[in-house]
């Protein structure tokens, strides 16, 4: 009678094993309480190893998202793994790689280690609210160490670079070169410091915030000589230089 019984047991526990192991991702995902302004579509394989055809966070469309993740994370009360999206050769695509985890208790709670993440310059500059209207181009390359984050930025390690960086002139697109950043959390919000040598001169320090729907600048700049006439003009609208040929910069 026990060796029955445990038979019957061993094949409770292997039935529910195999359930899990291959319950399809859309039946998962579909209940969960996403975050704020988080949806995903067209979700297809399993809950440990599946993709989506797109994530939108905040309005940015995130594409050919692939996930595979730990089983044993689970044990933990964490859901962790590996996730990858975009295609890094693309420069309209954001791209994206890195370790992901979250907590089973509160999906508003996300850690993340080793991510390097590509943004198409104009799709984020849609996203923030700027004093003067910006057409610019190029790519944002940000490579995180460690980050947590929840309604409040609460532990951010990384820089960050301007790859390529473009603004439209009247005569067409002007060169800016690239530009790098140290990654930070400032209070509740995301600090960033961008440093020279840069050919705008450029050293400043940002406050963003986490919804991207306020920003906070300051610091100068001196635009090189070989930038065009028109950029030298246009850097007199935010005030006269100093006596070291520099701007103040405050938004």
């Amino acid at each position: 009678m026990k060796l029955r019984i445990g038979w019957i047991l061993g094949g409770l526990i292997a039935f529910l094993v195999f359930v899990i192991a291959y319950m399809p991702a859309i039946h998962v995902v579909g209940r969960l309480d996403l975050p704020k302004g988080v949806s995903i579509n067209k979700v297809s394989g399993t809950i440990w190893s599946g993709k989506a055809q797109t994530l939108v966070v905040n309005g940015l469309p995130i594409n050919n998202l692939k996930w595979s993740i730990s089983p044993w994370s689970l044990f933990t009360g964490t859901l962790a793994g590996d996730i990858t999206a975009g295609n890094i050769r693309n420069t309209d695509d954001i791209a994206f790689s890195g370790s992901l985890s979250t907590s089973l208790f509160n999906f508003n709670v996300l850690d993340a280690e080793n991510v390097v993440v590509y943004l198409p310059v104009d799709r984020v500059l849609a996203q923030v609210k700027l004093p003067l209207p910006v057409n610019a181009g190029g790519r944002f390359k940000v490579n995180i160490q460690e980050l947590a984050i929840g309604q409040t930025c609460q532990t951010l390690s990384g820089t960050g670079d301007w790859l390529n960086a473009t603004v439209a002139g009247t005569q067409g697109p002007i060169d800016f070169g690239t530009y790098s950043a140290k990654l930070r959390c400032e209070g509740d919000d995301i600090g960033i410091s961008v440093s020279e040598p840069n050919l705008l001169g450029l050293s400043v320090d940002a406050i963003v915030a986490m919804n991207l729907k306020r920003i906070n600048v300051e610091g100068k700049f001196k635009p090189d000589e070989s930038l065009p006439e028109e950029v030298h003009q246009a850097s007199r609208f935010f005030g006269q230089p100093d006596a070291n040929g520099y701007i103040a910069v405050k938004l």
